[in-house]
């Protein structure tokens, strides 16, 4: 009899381990009245089906989408004990686990997922991220180098070691693994960051220069994250937040027709939501994004709504300016220095549309400014040495200039160009003719070639080599 009732008491207390948690509760407070209706939505689902995992899956991926941590680690605890064998419930809990900071408990979470499925690269990738939070630096090593070995030419990899390495003060071992997370994916601004990190600290200060530059170039790009998992929890995302953000991303990869439509969609329910106005008016300079009536429309909106903010009047410019009324666009640019008098995006646009006027005096002074707010600004720099070589100022030329001369990108040749007049005007042809054979060399090596016959013009002009 004692036996039995001990019997049973270890079943019920088995049963009890493994029971199934409740349908987590959901406060809705200050939530977008989309965002609720999906919640609602998938928090019913989850109760009309109380034996199926998916459904508690399914509303932890909606809760975690839109941030709401706490609440989606329950659901995908519940789905965990309706499908233990599913990879994804436990590998979402871990993400959300690491978002709320608990990175033991995500480290334990990640664990239980790669016991399912070891060879997915992201989760792989989430593990040893969580290693190097948590300090465990040779751990977090061992767990990526068999996928190094398998993805050799992984950026995000390459990228996670470096990280790694430069943490253990391991420079050089850093250096090698950020030029070729870099080599892997050119446009990786975190990875020209740390490069630029561990080269200085090397002591390599030229190189360190050009690499930071290039960090800042591509500060906003990374590689695709190629995780197919996550990509299905980023799809449930809606609201008025998630639209902004999906249109925001499509208008920084320029894709303008498409953000355009986005941002008019948001306007139909939230006419007066700022960035979607902002945005449009942004857009407006670019060819058939607005007409002038609606730019009007968009401004006359802005204005009223954020009349304080300097980027409704500097895009409202850009978009005069794109229509040839140039003396109103300057108007309208100077409103917003007045509101915002360091940024140096305003005065960039205002010596532009100066450049524009045929006003070069003022051109160059708004130059000038824009790069005592921000050196490093290469567009600044390339179009200020533009306007003084045009009026005569080469020595003044070239000290603008020089700064950008190491620097790899697209624009590379036309410096080359700029720096090899700037000293022909001044009688100095050897120094022309270098900058005419390295700009020869770079565009051997990365074109454009159409750039071929007026370099080989010009070297035939300035004649042979003394």
């Amino acid at each position: 009899m004692i036996r039995g009732l001990i019997v049973t008491t270890i079943l019920a207390g088995l049963s009890a381990c493994y029971s199934v948690p409740p349908v987590p509760a959901v406060s809705l407070d200050n939530l977008d009245s989309e965002v609720q209706a999906a919640i609602q939505t998938a928090r019913t689902a989850a109760l009309a089906e109380p034996k199926s995992g998916q459904a508690s899956g399914h509303m932890g991926m909606v809760l975690q989408v839109h941030e709401l941590y706490r609440p989606a680690v329950l659901s995908y605890e519940r789905a965990i004990r309706q499908e233990p064998k599913e990879f994804a419930w436990r590998y979402y809990r871990a993400l959300s686990l690491e978002q709320l900071f608990q990175l033991d408990a995500a480290m334990g979470a990640i664990d239980d997922a790669l016991r399912i499925r070891p060879e997915y690269t992201p989760a792989i990738l989430k593990r040893a991220g969580l290693l190097f939070k948590l300090g465990r630096f040779k751990e977090a090593d061992a767990a990526l180098a068999p996928s190094l070995a398998r993805n050799p030419a992984s950026a995000s990899i390459l990228y996670q070691m470096a990280r790694i390495k430069f943490a253990e003060q391991d420079f050089p071992a850093a250096e090698d693994l950020y030029r070729r997370a870099c080599d892997a994916f050119p446009a990786y601004g975190a990875a020209w960051y740390g490069l630029a990190q561990a080269e200085r600290s090397l002591g390599h200060t030229a190189d360190s220069a050009k690499s930071a530059q290039l960090a800042e170039t591509y500060k906003d790009h990374n590689p695709p994250a190629d995780d197919e998992l996550f990509a299905e929890v980023q799809k449930l995302a809606t609201g008025i937040d998630s639209r902004l953000s999906a249109g925001k991303k499509l208008m920084d990869e320029k894709r303008f027709d498409e953000a355009a439509k986005f941002f008019r969609e948001i306007l139909k329910t939230h006419p007066d939501q700022p960035n979607a106005l902002v945005n449009l008016l942004y857009m407006a300079q670019f060819p058939n994004q607005s007409s002038p009536d609606e730019v009007e429309a968009l401004y006359a909106s802005a204005l009223r709504v954020e009349p304080q903010v300097s980027r409704v009047y500097l895009y409202y410019g850009t978009a005069l300016a794109s229509q040839g009324k140039y003396d109103a666009a300057v108007t309208s640019i100077e409103k917003a220095i007045a509101i915002k008098p360091d940024d140096p995006e305003a005065h960039l646009w205002l010596a532009d549309v100066r450049d524009r006027q045929k006003r070069p005096a003022l051109a160059i002074e708004q130059y000038r400014l824009t790069l005592a707010l921000q050196p490093d600004l290469r567009s600044a720099r390339l179009e200020l040495g533009k306007i003084l070589l045009g009026t005569g100022r080469s020595k003044e030329a070239i000290d603008v200039l020089l700064p950008t001369v190491q620097v790899q990108d697209p624009y590379t040749p036309y410096v080359m160009l700029f720096m090899t007049q700037a000293y022909a005007n001044m009688g100095d042809h050897a120094h022309a003719r270098q900058y005419l054979e390295q700009a020869r060399a770079e565009v051997l090596r990365n074109g454009p070639p159409e750039l071929l016959p007026q370099i080989d013009q010009g070297l035939a002009r300035l004649g042979p080599a003394r």
